[in-house]
């Protein structure tokens, strides 16, 4: 019986232990290729708005089926999965598309929501203060005319209310409202690599963040 080859490489190289390996390396890049894109993708984060959860030159894993199987190709999310509170998550950008964000799901649908000062009250209760930073080089960012959403208001249905863990220092929800969940491509998991972008070559690896799990 003739062997099925996926890839067959025999008109071009004839020595069949470079073909052997010539053959494998694609399968390995093609099962890569596979991983990243639909499974666990890769994102290096390049603003401060996460800080201190996410720092400036992170780059971290997340999962592209946390809200459902992803059909290959399409937009079609398969055994959908609800964003959870607390969820960080990654969309696009509501004010351009073509850049992913990266924040954490303070409100989901149903949630009622108000603002008195720099503090959140998520269906009555103020958020779990360990989570927002408040950079004391920054001024406070109490409720502004700016913002997008009322100081009291609850989240559409289908919609989330994400916002940057450095309060003082991020352009989100409170300044252009909800997110779609259908829009929501993946869940931030671990970071994977660090390096201070201010740092050269040489230094500046923060190795003591590696596998980092994201929460």
């Amino acid at each position: 019986m003739k062997k099925f080859k996926i890839i067959n490489l025999e008109r071009f190289i004839k020595n069949d232990t470079i073909r052997e390996w010539v053959e494998a390396l694609i399968i390995a890049l093609v099962i890569a290729l596979i991983f990243r894109t639909w499974a666990y993708s890769p994102y290096r984060v390049p603003t401060g708005s996460m800080i201190p959860t996410i720092k400036i030159g992170d780059y971290l894993f997340a999962d592209m089926h946390a809200y459902g199987f992803v059909v290959p190709f399409t937009d079609i999310k398969l055994f959908s999965e609800d964003v959870q509170r607390g969820d960080i998550i990654i969309f696009p950008n509501p004010r351009d598309p073509s850049i992913p964000y990266i924040k954490r799901a303070v409100a989901i649908e149903g949630d009622m929501v108000e603002i008195i000062g720099e503090t959140i009250y998520v269906n009555g209760k103020p958020e779990d203060q360990s989570i927002p930073y408040y950079n004391a080089q920054h001024l406070p960012v109490p409720y502004s005319i700016e913002f997008a959403v009322p100081q009291k208001f609850t989240v559409p249905e289908g919609k989330v209310w994400p916002l940057g863990d450095n309060r003082r220092n991020s352009l989100d929800g409170r300044y252009w409202g909800f997110v779609e969940k259908k829009d929501v491509r993946a869940k931030g998991l671990f970071i994977h690599w660090s390096h201070d972008p201010q740092q050269g070559l040489v230094s500046g690896y923060r190795f003591d963040r590696i596998g980092k799990w994201l929460e």
